[in-house]
């Protein structure tokens, strides 16, 4: 009696084991895949930091060049960019693309963009005055560095 007693403690042991190393194993997938989203989604946003980067310097160039603001982005197509480069966001309702929204100066609070007259339209966003030009991302949604995407800079 002892020996089956043994024997199914054993079996109970074992079958607790290997359901622990698929719940394991499952686990490791499920952080291997949050891991890769993870860094899929920085790499998005590297590139849109990036993409915002060139489209200032595109900007200011043609402002030094040209003597005035463009009214919009694509007057710096092609001499001062191929193209409109793409914003990509990992940010739900938002799609990748290279569409810009002009704004109006209104939106310029103390030199700052005022986030609460934004259209979260997951653009680029452009909007310029008589003193300044900014090129932002339409986007009220938090980048991973926890402020708002329309506050980032590259």
């Amino acid at each position: 009696m002892r020996s089956w007693g043994a024997a199914l403690t054993a079996l109970f042991f074992l079958a607790g084991c290997s359901g622990w190393m698929v719940s394991n194993k499952d686990e490791g997938a499920k952080e291997l895949e949050r891991s890769f989203k993870d860094s899929e989604s920085h790499v998005k946003e590297n590139r849109t930091r990036s993409a915002l980067g060139a489209l200032e310097t595109a900007v200011g160039d043609y402002v030094k060049a040209e003597g005035r603001i463009p009214e919009d982005l694509s007057a710096l197509i092609p001499k001062y960019l191929a193209e409109i480069p793409s914003v990509d966001l990992d940010v739900p309702r938002h799609q990748e693309t290279n569409a810009v929204k002009i704004y109006p100066s209104s939106i310029l609070r103390d030199g700052l963009i005022d986030g609460t007259k934004l259209a979260d339209t997951g653009k680029w966003g452009y909007v310029h005055n008589e003193r300044q030009v900014v090129v932002f991302v339409d986007c009220t949604h938090p980048s991973s560095r926890g402020r708002p995407w329309y506050q980032e800079r590259p």
